[in-house]
Parts: structure tokens; sequence; C-alpha cells
């Protein structure tokens, strides 16, 4: 067994060096592939650096502020190498946001990106206010930053290029050798690795303790899962999720774990490095399949009458085939058939232009796909493997298995994990990658888990009888309307984002005699649309409306008469990370959008009520 995070990676490297780890952009746009060889050296070279010109010692703590990028990584090793207890930090943080991060955990030193990472430290040790909290000047002391991208950063203010730590420490590697070792060994499986904060949704951020058993542990019991065996025709995993994020950062360890090819990317230029890099692995979130499925379904209603009617055949084969698929059965031949002329005619196309030739598999994680979108790929003839999990389990509980899928469900439990439903219906889990609790909230970490040691997930879900899990809805999501019934609104809000124009949708009913929802367009989508119908850009456009409109009425159509919604109204702000409504993960603070929206959520109440069942 692995001794600790830093030291399954420091095996990895030794006995497969010549194996491609990192598959990154250079300077002209190129990828290169970096050997698990020369990133070993990289690693020694920065560790090396950090003993020289700092004075961390174990247990220190230190921010690491990026997006997702080959340095994040190699500084991550470097860092834990040395016993030190890293702080991932999204690069799309306000500044209140991370000075209140920096505050909550200590940190001591900062691995800052570029400027304005760099700026917002310097902002946040002037003062700053978070969740109505004023922390004064002075309330986060971080010693020194070290700048990956160093891009007009004005060389009078106080702070280091990252490179120079490394090539300080290169011909230090031999020198420090013994303090490395000394320092890697001493660690075990049960110390403190690493936080990863929470989304924040509904209060500040809490900082989960992730022990290097933690996540190990999980690693090892994911290996009948198959997840990290997809790596087809060395074409590696696409890695484009922030590193902040606890499903990101299982994909750094994990294709360190199984000796796998990361493919560095990012979400503003993932089409067009899917394209180049033609992946065998795409882990996502569902924002990210939900704006290919629009995309692609947009196009195709730009396209003449008989290339819509031949996708239209092409994915009734593909949705016909799923089944067959699923229980490992080979099709009736006539539809085997059809399924090789749509392959031909229509999805190996589609495929070689979305850079999905070699795609073996793809996984979704941290919020719900809408089976419309899961069978769109499946049609396509990618499966994506939909799993569950939370910050706090390190991230996995969940996942489907290549071999044993299901859709419409996150899969069955992984090896190791114990789950069970509460009375209530809420998930509990029990295992190994469960965290102990919360960075300084002893409150919080008391109400995380039961009497009996089961850590509540604040999830709602049922088991079907193979043991398949699916999520209904977050607990704390649920609205509960004036006539008392219960309404689940992420069903809803999945349901629209499938939707050819729809990016964002919020359901609102709180207390309300009925149910009503806040939607906002997908820029590019709506855009092409227009260009088709002639519509104009207003967001009161009668075509645009009445288009929405036959959306609601769709989805209403599978509602019960206490959740479906009454009316509908478009937001004109995008919900954003940047505006306060969306979280760094992309989740949705409702509180925020209530908010903003208030005027608008208000002008829905205010007409004539239709008649609502009680």
């Amino acid at each position: 067994m692995d001794q600790s995070l830093p030291a399954m990676f420091f095996d990895r490297a030794q006995s497969a060096p010549d194996m491609v780890h990192f598959r990154a952009k250079g300077d002209d746009g190129v990828f290169v592939d970096t050997t698990f060889g020369e990133v070993k050296q990289q690693v020694e070279a920065l560790a090396a650096g950090f003993l020289d010109v700092t004075n961390l010692q174990p247990g220190d703590r230190v921010l690491i502020m990026s997006n997702t990028r080959p340095e994040w990584v190699v500084a991550d090793y470097a860092l834990l190498s040395l016993g030190v207890q890293t702080v991932p930090v999204y690069a799309s943080l306000l500044a209140p946001e991370v000075g209140y991060i920096a505050q909550d955990t200590g940190a001591i030193y900062a691995v800052v990106e570029d400027k304005e990472q760099l700026q917002e430290i310097r902002d946040v040790e002037k003062g700053f206010t978070f969740f109505e909290k004023d922390y004064p000047a002075g309330a986060v002391k971080v010693q020194h930053c070290f700048v990956i991208d160093t891009t007009g950063i004005d060389p009078a203010d106080d702070w280091t290029p990252l490179a120079d730590i490394a090539d300080k420490g290169a011909p230090l590697v031999d020198e420090t050798a013994d303090e490395r070792e000394r320092r890697l060994r001493a660690q075990q499986r049960k110390d403190l690795a690493t936080f990863c904060y929470t989304s924040g949704t509904t209060g500040p951020p809490k900082g989960v303790l992730q022990t290097h058993d933690n996540v190990l542990s999980l690693l090892e019991n994911v290996d009948d899962t198959g997840i990290f065996d997809v790596d087809a025709k060395d074409s590696g995993a696409f890695v484009f999720l922030p590193l902040a994020h606890s499903f990101g950062r299982l994909m750094q360890f994990g294709c360190a774990f199984y000796e796998s090819v990361i493919v560095f990317s990012s979400m503003a230029t993932l089409a067009e490095d899917l394209a180049k890099t033609k992946p065998g692995f795409l882990p996502g979130a569902p924002r990210m399949f939900e704006k290919i499925y629009t995309k692609v379904t947009s196009l195709v209603a730009s396209q003449p009458p008989m290339r819509q009617r031949l996708f239209g055949w092409a994915l009734d084969v593909g949705k016909r085939r799923i089944p067959y698929w699923q229980a490992r059965k080979p099709m009736p031949l006539f539809l085997g058939l059809q399924h090789k002329l749509a392959d031909k005619m229509v999805w190996s196309k589609i495929r070689d232009r979305l850079g999905m030739d070699n795609m073996v598999a793809m996984l979704s994680g941290s919020a719900p796909l809408s089976l419309e979108v899961q069978e769109f790929f499946a049609a396509l003839g990618v499966i994506i493997l939909e799993a569950y999990g939370l910050t706090e389990t390190s991230p996995g509980l969940t996942v489907n298995r290549l071999t044993n899928w299901k859709q419409g469900t996150v899969g069955s439990a992984i090896k190791g994990v114990e789950l069970k439903l509460a009375a209530d219906g809420e998930i509990l889990a029990k295992g190994p990658n469960v965290t102990s609790g919360y960075l300084n909230r002893e409150e919080a970490t008391a109400e995380a888990f039961d009497d009996d040691g089961w850590f509540k997930t604040g999830d709602i879900g049922e088991f079907d009888d193979d043991g398949f899990l699916k999520i209904t809805d977050r607990k704390k999501d649920l609205i509960k309307t004036s006539g008392g019934k219960y309404v689940a609104p992420q069903k809803i809000e999945g349901l629209f984002k499938a939707k050819p124009l729809i990016t964002e949708a919020v359901v609102i009913g709180e207390r309300r005699k009925y149910c009503v929802v806040l939607l906002s367009l997908d820029e590019e989508a709506h855009a092409m649309w227009q260009e088709r119908t002639g519509a104009s850009a207003a967001l009161d456009d009668a075509q645009l409306l009445d288009e929405l409109q036959t959306y609601v009425d769709d989805i209403n159509g599978g509602l019960a008469s206490f959740e479906s919604l009454k009316y509908f109204r478009v937001m004109d702000e995008q919900l954003t990370i940047e505006n306060g409504m969306m979280t760094a993960s992309f989740k949705v603070k409702r509180k925020a959008v209530n908010a903003r929206f208030a005027a608008l959520i208000e002008e829905m109440y205010d007409v004539q009520p239709p008649q609502v069942a009680a």
C-alpha cells in the first residue's frame, strides 16, 4: 500500500519513468508530452528550491491558486513531499472568498498563477468583508507569493517567479535528498494532506479535512470500476476541471496512481483541445456535457430539412440500441444494420468533429445529468458514466461501471463504501474515504454525522432492486409550497438544461401557492436560433416566448400538478461566478438569484393565479 500521496507519485515515476504523464500545450499551442521521469525531476527541483528559500515546515499550509495546468500538479507534489498541507483555491474566486480561505487555514505562502491572483492576495492583505463579517488588515498574513505566469507584473512588488525556485533547486537535488526523503518517509496515511473547500451555496465554505488515506483508499477501491482503465490508444484522460475541485483533484491523483496520461485543458479552449488531442477518457461536470449537446442540436436545427430528418433517424436508432448495449446483448439483425449505417452516415462524423474518435467513456459528477443528454451521447457511441459523491467523501461514493451501467442512476457503491437511507430518504455513508470533519468548525462537524457515525450527505435518494442509486434532490433545496407539497427543483431544472436554448433554470416556489421558473439563455444557441427564425434579440420577443413556452408545456406534461410551472421569465443576466450568483464549481446560489431577480419573481406571483391543486 502507498504510504502517502507524494510517495505514491514517486513510486509510479520510479517504476514507469518513460511513460507519458503530462500532455500540455506549449507557448506555440502545440501539445507536448512529458514523461513520469521528467515530471519527477521537476517535482524534486521545486521541492529542493522551497527548502532553500523558505522556512516551510511539516504541517505548514500553502495556498495553490491557479487554473488547471502542469505547474499546479508539480507544485502540489513538491509541497506535499515536504510534509506541507496544500490548500487548493479556485482561480475564479473573488478576493473576499480567497481571504476567507487564507485566514481560515492560516496559510503562510501562496503559489498563484498570474497577476490577477497576485492582486487578490494583495487586496485581502488590506482587509476584507465576507458573509457580513469584517476581517481587518493583517487578518491574512501571506509571507510570500510564488508566481507561475509573471507576465505584466510589476517587478518592484515582493514576489518570486515559481520557475526561479525550481532553477535554484535543480543543483541542490542531491544535497537535499536526505532531508526530502526524511520528510517524505515521516508521513503516514492517517496524516492530514490537504483541504478542499465546499461550494458555499448556503453559507461560508467549509474546509474539508482530507488525509492521505482518504484519497488513497478511494483510488485503491475504484480499481474494479474501470474509470482509470479507459486510456484508449494512449490518448489520455482529458482534465480541464479545476484542480481546486475535489473531482478534479481525484483526476490528478488518479492519473498518477493508475499511470495514465493527463491531457491538460481549460473550459475556454475545451472544444479546440478535444479536437487536437482526441482523448480516451473525459471526466466533466453536467454543465459541460449539456453545452456540447446544445451546440450539436442547435447546429442540426440550422441544417436543411433532409439533414435534420437524417439526424432524427440516427438518434432514434441510437436510442433503440441502448438497452442491448446496457445489457451487453447483441442487437437484432435489422437494428444492427441500421446502427452501422447510422454510425457511418452521422455519428462517426460528429465524433470526429468533437474530437471523440478515441473516446471510450466519459465520467459525469458534481450535479445531476439529464437523461436526454445521456441518451444523446449513448446514441453518439460514447457512454457517460454518471457518478456521485461529495467533497467530504474525497469525492466518490457511487459510480456506473463500463461493464455494469444504468442510465438515470449514479451507479452502485464503490468498494469499501457503505450506504443506507435515513427515514426521510437522506443518503448516509461510511468508508475510509469519508472525511473526519471540517477545519475550525466543530459544530458543523458534529452536525454532519449521526449518532452512529454515518455521514449525512444532505442528498435524497433511492435504490433500485439492482443496487443502483438514483438522486432525487438536495435535502436543503427541496421546495415546500404553501399547500404543504414538496417539490424537487433540481429534477425540473435538469430537464430545462437539456433544451436547446437554455443554459440555466431556477425553480421558485418556497411557501408559494405555485411554482415558477427563471430561465437564462445559451448565448451561442440563441444567436443561431435568431438567425434561423428571424426573431429579434429582445428577451420578450414573441417568437422566443412561444418557443420557451413549448419547453415549459413539454416539461409540465411529465410533472405532478403541484410541481408544474405556472409562469416563466427570462433573466437578463447570465449566472456567473463573477456576479456572485454561481459558485466556483458552477452551482447556483439560490439566495443570490432570488435577491437579484426579486422583482421578476414577484411579477410572476402578482398575476391572476391559476388554479393550483391543493
